[in-house]
């Protein structure tokens, strides 16, 4: 037998084990090569697809990205594999193999399996390439689809990326190889675990460092951020790893003390075995802890944010279409008649339509009681501004109940500003021209919620008058004077960038006064945050399977040691039901505790940001939080069968 058959021979043997390792491998390969072909795309590489721009730098970001985390992933997967091994490799050196002639054989077979991952996985992102460029195009909105392309550079850059880390990560492995006595080799397994000891110093560190990090967590702010987020990062770190090294074990050894419970059934086997499996994996389960808490927060992060687009969209635009003009205009930007027309043939229904009618207030200014800076005009800078006038009962018909104002005395007015917050602790004073006349007067409240579209207006600010004073000046104006707004706000507004397309292109002159900018920026805002979440999945599905794979790799690792184990049962009449019991219960707990704990951070940080931006949207995040167990969930479904199968074929001996 010559050492490829045998490599090749090894490989077949070993594929249970090496299942995981190959497909987290070939599905890193195919996200590489996807996200590559686009960029290598003719279509892109020419300029012809104007908008790939847009996700052209997240991609190239993804890919270094994923190189990284292959590079990771299969270093720690190769060298993990070999040391389950080591029994097997001792056996080789007793019947006479060279050091030399194990590398050799150990280089035939990952390199094996990394061609074959790398051409597999190649060939898997040529065949789902065009179903993730007929998805991008419709994010782009593109009028048509990206054509189907195989570029030649992509292929060659995945092959030689991947075939270059199976390459290094393989070399280094050998190289290590054959440092051991064949004695210690053969009796890897079979060394005796010491009992478990824990630290009560690192203990309540570890307690402290997690209860600190999310108590800073829960309470910052946006003038805290700076100086709490590097403190939160570390203790939270911190306290992950000593969870798993040191407070698991006293955890369980509060439990060994609550007779009823661990005397219960199979819960002895359960418990008692648990300890060791945390502890010996505790690297690993604080890894996927830490890798699985920065995805949900990541995921989590940008789906709140997308949801809090809409808020923003409409924030300084109270309708979706919206325009101003002089009253009487006899070339306005547009009319009424026009965009009811335009709507009653979309599939947007008028929810609401207003026509307001304000006075125009030339050259105004507020100077403040507080000696702040004057806002409004500056004859020193040159800057004019000016301002709409309305009724109070005008006002008070459109704005929300809450943020109605109650009543105006003869001489007072009140300033509507989104930014001018600070009037509502300082009086300010008003300076402005009406009908050519100079008027002064004190603003005494101050509301932050505009009935126009800011865009609309272009104006300074909005200030309401008591109705009489609004009477009076109104009868002494011009048409010139005389400013009309109107406004519609409709239904599936998010979705009506076509019906903005067609007002535009139907518009009288400028458009400086035509404020459709809700629907425009939503749309550019959802599109951004649709593509990034569409490319980060990806790259949180290939955490997640990693993350699952190093899982179910470990359990493999301890194989041996399970079949040793549960064979030495049987003879003392343990059945397999018990055993099954034991074994799903233990990769539960593997499977299932650094998701709680990686939901438990992801939490506790959607918290923290939104005591930054003064939001309360972190509910949201159980979206995110239900998918990944849900995923999580399928994988143990998996991993259980599996390692249950592999078990049982190897624990013949155990009774039904």
């Amino acid at each position: 037998m010559t050492f490829r058959s045998l490599a090749l021979k090894n490989v077949k043997e070993n594929w249970r084990s090496y299942s995981a390792f190959f497909l987290s491998s070939v599905f890193s390969v195919a996200i590489f090569y996807i996200y590559i072909a686009f960029i290598q795309h003719p279509d892109v590489t020419s300029g012809y697809i104007v908008a790939a721009s847009k996700v052209n730098t997240g991609m190239e970001f993804c890919l270094y990205i994923i190189a990284l985390f292959s590079f990771i992933f299969i270093l720690y997967s190769s060298t993990s594999f070999l040391k389950t091994r080591k029994k097997e490799f001792g056996l080789f050196s007793l019947f006479g193999m060279t050091k030399r002639q194990l590398r050799k054989l150990v280089f035939i077979e990952n390199m094996v399996i990394g061609v074959l991952a790398t051409g597999v996985g190649i060939a898997v992102g040529i065949l789902c390439s065009k179903l993730f460029f007929l998805a991008l195009g419709s994010l782009l909105h593109l009028k048509e689809n990206i054509s189907f392309a195989v570029p030649l550079s992509a292929v060659l850059i995945t092959v030689g990326i991947f075939v270059g880390i199976f390459f290094v990560i393989t070399l280094y492995a050998t190289l290590r190889l054959g440092k051991g006595q064949i004695i210690d080799l053969l009796h890897a397994h079979k060394k005796p675990k010491g009992e478990l000891k824990y630290s009560i110093w690192q203990v309540v560190v570890g307690f402290l460092c997690i209860v600190g990090g999310y108590g800073l967590a829960a309470t910052m702010t946006i003038e805290t951020f700076i100086v709490v987020a590097l403190p939160i990062l570390i203790l939270v770190v911190a306290g992950t790893y000593f969870l798993y090294s040191q407070l698991s074990i006293v955890f369980l050894q509060l439990l060994k003390k609550n007779r009823s419970l661990y005397y219960n059934k199979s819960n002895m086997l359960i418990i008692g075995q648990l300890g060791y499996k945390i502890k010996d994996n505790a690297r690993i389960l604080f890894t996927i802890t830490i890798l699985s808490a920065v995805v949900m927060t990541a995921m989590g992060t940008i789906y709140i944010m997308q949801l809090m687009g809409k808020e923003q969209a409409s924030y300084s635009s109270s309708y979706s279409i919206a325009w101003s003009e002089q009253k009487n205009d006899n070339n306005p930007v547009t009319t009424e008649a026009y965009v009811t027309d335009v709507l009653e043939k979309s599939k947007h229904r008028i929810e609401k339509n207003v026509t307001i009618e304000g006075l125009l207030l030339r050259n105004y200014s507020l100077s403040f009681t507080n000696n702040r800076a004057n806002y409004g005009s500056d004859e020193e800078s040159g800057r004019v501004l000016d301002a709409i006038l309305i009724p109070l009962s005008t006002y008070n018909q459109y704005a929300s109940k809450e943020n109605q104002i109650s009543d105006l005395a003869e001489n007072e007015l009140a300033a509507v500003d989104l930014y001018l917050t600070y009037i509502k602790e300082h009086k300010a004073k008003l300076v402005g021209q009406i009908n050519g006349e100079t008027i002064e007067y004190e603003i005494t409240n101050m509301t932050e919620e505009t009935i126009f579209n800011s865009k609309a207006i272009q104006y300074g600010g909005t200030i309401v008058v008591p109705d009489e004073l609004y009477t009076k000046w109104n009868q002494q104006s011009e048409d010139t004077d005389r400013i009309v707004f109107h406004g519609f706000e409709i239904s599936n507004w998010e979705k009506a960038l076509p019906v903005v397309e067609q007002i535009q292109a139907n518009t009288n002159g400028t458009n400086e006064r035509l404020d459709m900018n809700k629907i425009i920026y939503y749309a550019e805002y959802s599109q951004s945050m649709s593509l990034t979440i569409f490319i980060g999945l990806f790259i949180s599905l290939l955490f997640f399977i990693a993350a699952g794979s190093l899982i179910y790799f470990k359990l493999f690792t301890e194989r041996d040691e399970d079949i040793a184990m549960f064979k030495s049962l049987s003879r003392i009449g343990v059945t397999y039901k018990e055993m099954r019991k034991v074994v799903i219960t233990q990769i539960g707990i593997i499977f299932f505790l650094p998701c709680v704990v990686g939901i438990s951070h992801a939490l506790f940080a959607m918290l923290a940001l939104d005591g930054v931006l003064e939001s309360s949207n972190w509910l949201y995040s159980f979206v995110v939080f239900g998918i990944y167990i849900a995923m999580q969930g399928i994988y143990f479904l998996f991993a259980s069968r599996s390692y249950l199968t592999s078990i049982r074929k190897g624990s013949i001996t155990v009774t039904n």
